[in-house]
């Protein structure tokens, strides 16, 4: 399976977030690519749900009878939502070049997203918790989730204010990214650099037989 690719160029600002993020970590052993690929995943997270989710309905129709045609188109939208790219007449033939990877695919995306779900799930600090379960598990935007936790969202976590909230965004990211590290999930994440890329590189997942031990 051929590494699936994202571009990605990070603004200033997103680059001093990255190295502020990095201050706050206790783990010496993780550095700026560990924080960027950690960002992304996060960034993924429910792109990856989704996809999970069409494929495990794809397998439903088979079990339910759904014709080899459907099939095709319906495993072609999940093509369509990995690469980002519209499909038109070529849905059945993407589907068709879909068709030997896309067990991998879920596999993967089933064992990374349970990782990262993991990872947010076990944040010891309430307020990083409920900050990054917004952010990420439910893919809420930065200012709408600020202003739910300044309301206070729960009952059992206070309000914090919006600069409290940026900064239990970034440590919540620094926990995260050393949960994935020590578990090696951000092991299926790659940079590559060079090759007509940009020089911040391209961010995407390779599978396991394409990570040497």
């Amino acid at each position: 399976m051929s590494t699936e690719e994202i571009i990605v160029t990070p603004k200033q600002e997103d680059i001093d977030d990255t190295n502020k993020i990095i201050q706050l970590n206790f783990f010496s052993d993780v550095d700026e690519e560990d924080i960027r690929k950690t960002k992304w995943l996060l960034g993924k997270y429910v792109d990856m749900v989704d996809i999970i989710k069409n494929y495990e309905f794809s397998l439903q129709q088979i079990e339910n009878g759904m014709s080899a045609y459907e099939l095709l188109s319906a495993e072609g939208s999940v093509a369509k939502r990995e690469s980002g790219h519209e499909l038109t007449a070529d849905v059945t033939a993407n589907a068709i070049i879909m068709k030997d990877k896309r067990h991998a695919n879920y596999k993967l995306y089933v064992a990374i997203s349970n990782n990262v779900r993991f990872a947010i799930n076990n944040l010891r600090d309430p307020h990083e918790g409920v900050a990054a379960r917004l952010l990420f598990l439910e893919g809420k935007k930065y200012l709408k989730a600020q202003e739910y936790m300044e309301k206070g969202y729960r009952k059992d976590v206070p309000g914090i204010a919006a600069t409290t909230f940026a900064d239990k965004r970034r440590r919540a990211i620094a926990n995260i990214a050393n949960s994935l590290k020590f578990n090696r999930t951000l092991d299926f994440v790659t940079i590559d650099y060079g090759r007509g890329r940009n020089e911040e590189g391209e961010i995407g997942l390779r599978t396991p037989d394409q990570i040497r031990p």
